[in-house]
């Protein structure tokens, strides 16, 4: 049974409805209610567009969604307005945002606290979920999200900046994954958002250089956001370029945030030897060319990062105290209501777009 304080609940709400392959239209549908696994329910104040939606509108993700009708939307920050009666930790009012992955629990990589990787991934019977992948997500004016992956958010942060919290963590995980050490010289490939928040956590955990590899547009804001150099994707001496940025010898940790097969490949030729690769980006094929006897011959870890666990907190954490900008990351705001012009301008990178947030 929820328990609702604070407000009146509508008994209907808007939200984005897939009803196939890019098939889809905002619709008035009744608003969830809270149970035993999605048992906190949220009204929506602010939701970003990721890079992943795209692919799950049309579904080109296998699994993703797992049925229609379904609401996608994975990035968000609201306030809670009901809980059921076995959530204790949350109450109306509370300022919050979610992570995406809530694991089965008792699994052994759950147990690991390594939930992103839950070998029951999928399996709502095990009670499972990921929000606006596998379960209903946040492109609605209200959301029912399992409490365990539910996070508070100081009130500095407002509510745009508070639904980027989530793949500011995603680009920790990936981050810490890397094993930056202070004094460690760092590349980035990709100046995407994932790439802009990973070079401000290495400038925040101590690199010496910060090498953006990206478009020579998004270097720009690289650059101000602490890369000490940026390089170009698109010339021919990528590698040579930031090799010769570190005397010679390759950077000690590249963070490879674009996910393509020249991107993979240029990571570990400009890695030093003994020196680590950590990969946020998904390629579209799974089969690529991999250097693979440069990654053995000169002991490079290469370590792949899925989304993120146990990195919300200090997330939230690093955006409250300065240390990571998400806000410079927003580049268009929309009302809910023009949410497929919101749609259009990030899928098309209209004006430059790097976040597009949905505000209700």
């Amino acid at each position: 049974m929820a328990v609702e304080v604070g407000e009146t609940i509508p008994e209907s709400m808007q939200a984005i409805v897939l009803e196939g392959p890019d098939d889809w239209s905002m619709e008035t549908i009744d608003t969830p209610e809270p149970d035993e696994v999605e048992n906190v329910l949220c009204r929506v104040e602010a939701a970003s567009i990721c890079g992943t939606d795209p692919k799950i509108f049309s579904a080109d993700v296998d699994g993703w969604p797992p049925e229609y009708p379904f609401i996608p939307g994975h990035e968000w920050s609201g306030e809670v307005v009901a809980v059921h009666d076995s959530v204790d930790r949350f109450e109306p009012g509370d300022r919050v945002f979610s992570e995406t992955h809530s694991g089965c629990g008792y699994c052994e990589m759950c147990r690991k606290g390594r939930y992103n990787l839950c070998d029951n991934y999928g399996d709502f019977d095990t009670g499972h979920r990921q929000i606006g992948h596998t379960m209903d997500g946040s492109f609605a004016e209200y959301v029912t999200i399992p409490a365990d992956s539910l996070y508070k958010f100081d009130d500095s942060i407002s509510w745009s900046e508070g639904a980027l919290l989530d793949v500011n963590a995603i680009a920790l995980q990936c981050s810490v994954r890397g094993n930056i050490e202070p004094g460690d010289d760092v590349a980035v490939m990709g100046t995407g958002t994932v790439g802009l928040l990973c070079l401000q956590h290495a400038v925040a955990m101590g690199a010496n250089e910060v090498i953006g590899v990206g478009s020579p547009n998004r270097n720009e804001l690289a650059e101000k956001l602490g890369a000490t150099h940026t390089v170009s994707y698109k010339d021919d001496d990528v590698v040579e370029q930031v090799r010769e940025l570190t005397g010679g010898t390759g950077v000690d940790v590249t963070l490879e945030a674009a996910g393509s097969e020249t991107g993979f490949q240029q990571a570990v030729w400009m890695t030093r030897k003994g020196g680590t690769v950590s990969l946020d980006g998904i390629p579209k094929e799974n089969l690529l060319k991999i250097p693979m006897a440069d990654l053995v011959k000169e002991e490079i870890d290469f370590r792949g990062a899925r989304a993120h666990a146990n990195k919300a907190e200090a997330s939230a954490r690093m955006v409250e105290n300065g240390q990571t900008d998400v806000d410079s990351l927003i580049t268009h705001e929309f009302d809910f209501e023009d949410f497929a012009e919101a749609f259009d301008t990030f899928k098309n990178r209209k004006e430059g777009a790097i976040k597009v947030v949905c505000r209700f």
